[in-house]
């Protein structure tokens, strides 16, 4: 009865040790909230339109950047739906380049679209996703600025009435043609942006009370 009551005591203390151990593993890994760590599993799922803030970490530019490319961007702060934690601060998202156009001498303005595909946590949980970066127009494509376009324009509009003055005659059209260069797509490093989902994500998260 002794020896049982022994090896009855070695196995709790052996459990409680191996407890003590995992709780350890996944609170280094997870960010905890005030209280005890709980593993739910509870389905849940992310609706498309949803918005997710996420910050470029070096410069996105289509005059360099190639169709087909891939590239990441980081998630500044914790992603989040109904309170339930989806992807926590500092984890990386991955997008490829759909399109990548560089602007042209007529006047053509760059070109770039990205769809992102993949959401990995600083603890390696990978989340498959569907989205594209927030335009105002919906499509996700982001065009050069066309003001300096505007700019050139002006000028050369100022040049050919200066010429019509000296009785010159200037084809306005083919002079925007040859002296217009369009402006290419340049987002700096540490820029924050929108992406919008364009289909559900169904995950099942670790919940934390």
């Amino acid at each position: 009865m002794k020896y049982k009551l022994l090896g009855l005591m070695c196995a709790i203390s052996l459990f409680v040790g191996q407890a003590y151990a995992v709780g350890a593993s996944v609170g280094d890994r997870v960010p905890l909230k005030a209280g005890e760590l709980t593993t739910k599993q509870k389905v849940i799922t992310v609706p498309a339109n949803t918005e997710l803030s996420i910050m470029t970490t070096y410069e996105l530019n289509s005059n360099e950047l190639l169709t087909g490319q891939t590239i990441t961007v980081a998630i500044p702060e914790n992603f989040t739906h109904n309170g339930v934690l989806i992807a926590p601060k500092g984890s990386v998202l991955t997008g490829n380049i759909v399109e990548a156009k560089k602007a042209r001498q007529n006047g053509t303005d760059g070109k770039l679209n990205i769809r992102f595909s993949l959401i990995t946590t600083p603890y390696g949980l990978q989340i498959p996703i569907v989205a594209k970066i927030k335009t105002s127009d919906l499509t996700g494509v982001l065009v050069g600025n066309s003001q300096q376009q505007q700019q050139q324009n002006a000028e050369v509009s100022s040049m050919v009435k200066k010429a019509k003055s000296n009785n010159i005659d200037l084809d306005e059209n083919f002079l925007k043609t040859i002296w217009n260069f369009g402006e290419n797509v340049v987002i700096p490093a540490k820029t924050n942006m929108k992406i919008v989902l364009t289909q559900p994500i169904t995950i099942t998260p670790i919940e934390f009370k």
